[in-house]
């Protein structure tokens, strides 16, 4: 939910196994099923997953003799198959109906915001001087000012748009994932030179070098360019080399904006 990209469904592959006594098993453990049914729904949701959307796969003989056959079980459709076709079954309607819904700007956990591409997200944030509006993170789009040495960003909901700049040391100093500033000792602003010896010489090439400890200097950040990784974010390729994918998150909380908790309606200051 973090990284702007929904979760479309959540499948548990070799979840278990029935035995000849009719008992069922859960080699692994139910893992995220153990949370579903503890009714603990809600902390599933906050990372986007809807408890609804579980799809459990059997650890199957059929399966697997039909991955080894090169021939899909769902193509094959033995008849000792029916618990694995309907699991499977389960799982295709799941996405078919998250995918109908996502045209929409809707998905089945209630969300309504959707980016400029029609794609949603579960990040929504705002901007100060935004009058309240929220934007989902999905409609973000940057692109580079080499000359300025920043990035211009806008965001769009149905009752608007916001654009700001991002100064190009501030989205490099900022984690590519969740926005926070990285910390001061950060390296990755930094060149570090190869040590640098010098010294005299008496010709005979036995003179004393003295070793004088490199210097550090700001990388050279500009020209740069953008690239549009989906609805997940940019990846920018920086003067100095470096290629860094930035969340559409990121980008946002870079630019100035608080994401916002929708289910309590409050905002999350940003660093």
């Amino acid at each position: 939910a973090a990284l702007g990209v929904p979760t479309v469904a959540t499948v548990q592959n070799m979840s278990y196994f029935d035995c000849e006594g009719g008992s069922r098993h859960y080699p692994f453990g139910k893992g995220i099923l153990d949370e579903a049914e503890a009714d603990s729904t809600s902390s599933l949701r906050s990372v986007g997953i809807n408890p609804s959307s579980i799809v459990q796969l059997p650890i199957s003989s059929l399966t697997n003799d039909a991955n080894d056959a090169g021939e899909p079980l769902c193509v094959q459709r033995p008849a000792k198959g029916h618990e694995e076709l309907d699991s499977f079954w389960g799982l295709a309607k799941i996405v078919s109906q998250e995918l109908l819904l996502s045209q929409y700007g809707k998905s089945s956990m209630g969300q309504t915001s959707k980016g400029s591409d029609g794609a949603f997200s579960d990040a929504v944030v705002t901007f100060e001087g935004s009058a309240g509006q929220h934007f989902d993170v999905a409609s973000l789009y940057m692109s580079v000012d080499s000359d300025s040495d920043s990035f211009a960003v806008r965001l769009f909901c149905d009752a608007g748009a916001w654009q700001g700049k991002i100064d190009g040391e501030v989205l490099r100093s900022t984690d590519p994932k969740t926005g926070e500033r990285l910390p001061d000792n950060d390296k990755s602003m930094d060149v570090v030179h190869p040590e640098v010896a010098c010294g005299s010489s008496n010709g005979f090439g036995d003179g004393m070098v003295q070793h004088h400890e490199a210097g550090k200097k700001k990388a050279r950040l500009f020209p740069a360019s953008v690239e549009k990784k989906g609805i997940y974010g940019y990846a920018v390729e920086w003067a100095d080399g470096a290629t860094i994918i930035y969340s559409m998150l990121s980008i946002a909380k870079a630019a100035g904006g608080k994401q916002v908790d929708e289910d309590k309606w409050s905002v999350e200051e940003a660093p």
